[in-house]
């Protein structure tokens, strides 16, 4: 300090008796009568359901006349209503998306739009009832699938259809009804007998599926105990193998769940060669009623 020229010196100093003063100006807080207050109530914790309600697939069915999903999918869900053959969407090409990132929407070329066959087993099997519940909440860009969203909720893509807007357990509802047409009733009776009582010779023992994943699809049968001190999550009847958890079963891809079969997944031995693909199919169909009330009564319940 004592190498700066005067004038800094003397700036500085000023700057300092400046501070001290507006820090002497500053005016007094009297708490003499403060009040004290409780602490905030915590917030309550979100709802971690990812569905807030057994879908049922009965209600589903009204649900899917009332919306007039009817008009594009058909009544029998096989993509041949009275509009599906008009169906037209923009199409999608390197100009659309180059004047997108500027912020200007052009709409390509219309093009014929398909609704979806929900008895396309190929697609139903690469798809998940959350993605059907995404599609039928926020459309689906490039096609003609408008949005049903909540009352005063805004689609995500195109235009709410028809001004219906659906609660997210309507929502749900007609997810599952959509979902049991890839299986006819007599394969989810297959699939429950299989599961039941086909006995397959695992490292020496006979067990059926029902042995450790329990007949009601909860992991409590007669070898999941066992598996309960072994694994945390089916000590607390949640995650993988526990077909009564809807948050997980609704995110599941029936491939995946064929794969775990075919190949195992940590404790779950594999399958290949002891099961047909047919019998694993019609097994996996049957273990998703676990989650949701079966329209013909063939039920995990």
């Amino acid at each position: 300090m004592f190498g700066m020229p005067g004038r800094t010196r003397l700036l500085l100093a000023l700057l300092v008796i400046g501070s001290l003063v507006v820090a002497a100006c500053q005016p007094t807080v009297d708490v003499s009568r403060a009040v004290a207050r409780l602490p905030l109530p915590p917030a309550a914790p979100a709802d971690p359901r990812l569905v807030p309600v057994r879908p049922s697939a009965i209600e589903g069915a009204r649900v899917f006349q009332r919306a007039q999903c009817v008009i594009c999918h058909g009544p029998q869900g096989r993509g041949d209503g009275p509009a599906a053959a008009n169906l037209r969407a923009p199409g999608k090409n390197l100009m659309t998306d180059f004047f997108a990132l500027l912020g200007i929407r052009l709409r390509g070329e219309q093009l014929p739009s398909r609704p979806a066959d929900f008895h396309n087993v190929v697609a139903m099997r690469l798809n998940s009832p959350f993605s059907m519940y995404e599609t039928v909440t926020r459309g689906r860009p490039h096609t003609a699938m408008p949005a049903f969203p909540p009352k005063g909720g805004k689609p995500a893509y195109g235009a709410t259809a028809f001004g219906v807007n659906l609660t997210d357990e309507e929502r749900w509802h007609v997810v599952f009804h959509e979902w049991t047409y890839q299986s006819a009733p007599e394969e989810i009776a297959r699939g429950k007998r299989l599961y039941e009582a086909r006995v397959v010779e695992i490292e020496g023992f006979g067990v059926t599926c029902a042995s450790c994943h329990g007949t009601a699809g909860d992991g409590r049968g007669p070898r999941g105990r066992q598996l309960a001190r072994l694994l945390w999550n089916w000590s607390r009847g949640q995650g993988p193998g526990i077909f009564t958890d809807i948050n997980l079963m609704a995110q599941r891809k029936p491939s995946e769940l064929y794969q775990a079969v075919v190949d195992g997944r940590g404790l779950m031995p594999s399958y290949r060669g002891k099961l047909t693909d047919d019998e694993i199919w019609a097994m996996v169909n049957y273990i998703y009623t676990f989650v949701y009330d079966y329209p013909w009564g063939q039920t995990g319940r």
